[in-house]
């Protein structure tokens, strides 16, 4: 996999200088570590214009680099369970620097995975549970098709065929 080296200003300065002192342009780039062609554009930007400073680019940058994306991705698949608050966490005291939750969702949207949304759950007594149990059958209610068209079963019907089940 290849990566990417962004050089700095004071880089961009000593490889054109080594290159007015004479030597290669393939030298220069393995001893800067970056392919023979950014060195190349560097000597042509250099003869025109004078100078090596990078220009501004419109846009927002980057808070994550390809890098830390895949390692955002290796994070949330080792801890499967986790929020993506939790990730960013572990993310930001391994890189030492913030992320914002929005960011991570993004970053695992993009590789196709998603993080867990928190929920609380609480536990429910013997009561609730019956009565939750009980509620959610008497939707039921009405039913049009067949031969019990338009029977309504109440409350207390569901309540003693619970219980004698």
């Amino acid at each position: 996999m290849t990566s990417r080296k962004r050089m700095e200003d004071s880089e961009r300065w000593r490889a054109v200088g080594r290159i007015e002192a004479g030597q290669s342009i393939t030298y220069v780039a393995l001893f800067f570590g970056v392919h023979h062609s950014v060195i190349s554009r560097l000597c042509k930007q250099f003869q025109t214009t004078q100078t090596v400073i990078q220009r501004t680019v419109s846009g927002r940058p980057r808070v994550t680099t390809p890098a830390k994306d895949r390692y955002i991705a290796i994070v949330a698949k080792r801890n499967r369970r986790t929020t993506s608050t939790r990730v960013t966490s572990m993310v930001t005291a391994f890189i030492g620097k913030a992320i914002s939750a929005a960011n991570v969702l993004q970053r695992l949207h993009m590789n196709g995975l998603y993080a867990r949304v928190p929920r609380v759950c609480v536990p429910l007594s013997v009561q609730s549970k019956g009565a939750r149990f009980g509620a959610g059958n008497m939707a039921i209610g009405l039913c049009l098709t067949g031969a019990m068209s338009g029977l309504l079963m109440s409350q207390d019907l569901l309540w003693s065929q619970m219980t004698t089940v």
